[in-house]
């Protein structure tokens, strides 16, 4: 049964319940299969997405407003169905993809911006990448270079994009274009368009080969002339810091998807090692096995009560998408350096074993690494994380004498 948080009403429980059972019957049973069936992981990824289009669990479809076509079961049922759908040992980045890619329309689209687009997006008819890597850009990505200069009631884009998950494949990319490169000292130089892949100008120049079973059409990107409609410009010019910022909270509480593969290594591990004879014992009963076991309930327990946690603030109200960059970023560096190391565990609880394709610890390692890549890296956004924290302010009771100066007292009588 799904283990509930303790602050979830009955509409979230019952939420939780269809989609434990959606899981179990529709998409465990056939990762199994795909498994034994070494099957190419795109063709697994699009199969899936499929089923969870059909059967009103698209992750966006979760998130959105009932008008939309929308289930408005908040980031609570966003966060269950991503951690439920992690479990099942399989991976719906096309639809995960368009969750990121369309984020910024749900959160701050016109009428106009949700009519046109979030219906079809929510029903799997269309799906939208984001991008904002470019050949010289990264993690910083303050540096866009992609231009985009107005021309009447357009606006003109040149530039790269790199990295672009589904890009080809998308109707639509989710994009950021420098328009004032004087206004980057205080982060009003980008801009957010929500681009139709049907412009004029938008090539795909090239198809990269990932090492994990993520491979999704990832691509370089050119525009060259590309014309946007002033009308696909999301919020005003130079709020494109602010939408994509907060667009990135959302990919990182995305990252719940963690929980479900850790549960797998826990049961795996757990499976193996009661059943693992050595020395006259099953190795769960040496005392190294159970230290490993340790490590993987730990990080499992606080990543997940930790990721609710945050969904909770956002559903109530109390936190929002322009105060969340610490919290989510300590979220997703946790629960992505802990899958990594969870991963190791289990592989060396199961041996050999753990390194045979079938287990699918493999392919949870290799997308464990990929996850403290994306979204913003890990050792970035320890940086962000540090440097804010010593931006806040002092509490000049915790200083020694020593640190602190002396007091007034001790200046009058010097």
């Amino acid at each position: 049964m799904f283990d509930y948080m303790p602050w979830w009403d009955k509409e979230t429980k019952q939420f939780a319940d269809e989609v434990e059972n959606f899981c179990d019957t529709e998409l465990q049973p056939r990762a199994i299969k795909f498994l034994e069936q070494n099957k190419d992981p795109m063709e697994i990824q699009w199969e899936a997405s499929k089923i969870c289009i059909d059967k009103g669990f698209h992750p966006l479809m979760v998130l959105a407003e009932e008008k939309y076509g929308g289930r408005n079961k908040g980031y609570a049922g966003y966060t269950i169905l991503n951690e439920e759908v992690g479990r099942s040992m399989i991976n719906i980045n096309p639809l995960l993809t368009s969750v990121f890619g369309a984020g910024p329309v749900h959160l701050f689209g016109t009428e106009a911006q949700k009519e046109e687009f979030m219906t079809p997006l929510v029903r799997g008819e269309k799906w939208a990448s984001i991008t904002v890597t470019e050949p010289d850009v990264g993690n910083d990505a303050a540096g866009i270079q992609l231009h985009a200069e107005k021309d009447g009631d357009e606006w003109v884009l040149n530039g790269w994009k790199r990295f672009i998950t589904l890009g080809p494949l998308s109707h639509y990319h989710m994009l950021y274009a420098n328009t004032d490169p004087d206004m980057r000292r205080i982060h009003r130089h980008l801009t957010a368009f929500f681009v139709p892949t049907t412009l004029n100008g938008i090539t795909f120049e090239k198809i990269n080969q990932l090492i994990g079973d993520v491979e999704m059409a990832n691509s370089v990107i050119r525009y060259k002339d590309v014309r946007v409609p002033e009308e696909y410009m999301i919020l005003d010019p130079g709020d494109g810091w602010t939408v994509m910022t907060s667009a990135l909270n959302i990919e990182r509480l995305g990252i719940a998807g963690v929980v479900g593969s850790a549960k797998n290594l826990l049961e795996t591990s757990r499976a193996y090692g009661r059943r693992r004879v050595q020395f006259g014992n099953p190795i769960s009963r040496y005392n190294g096995v159970q230290l490993r076991m340790a490590n993987i309930s730990m990080k499992i327990n606080l990543t997940r009560v930790y990721l609710y946690y945050l969904a909770h603030l956002l559903d109530t109200g109390e936190a929002d998408m322009f105060t969340f960059a610490l919290k989510s970023s300590t979220a997703k560096i946790f629960g992505t350096q802990s899958l990594t190391e969870m991963a190791l565990d289990a592989l060396f609880i199961c041996g050999g074993d753990g390194y045979l394709q079938e287990t699918g610890i493999g392919g949870i390692l290799k997308n464990a690494a990929l996850m403290q890549i994306a979204g913003g890296s890990n050792d970035i956004l320890k940086l962000f994380i540090g440097r804010n924290e010593f931006m806040q302010d002092v509490d000049e009771r915790m200083l020694t004498p020593s640190v602190r100066g002396p007091t007034k007292e001790d200046a009058d009588k010097l």
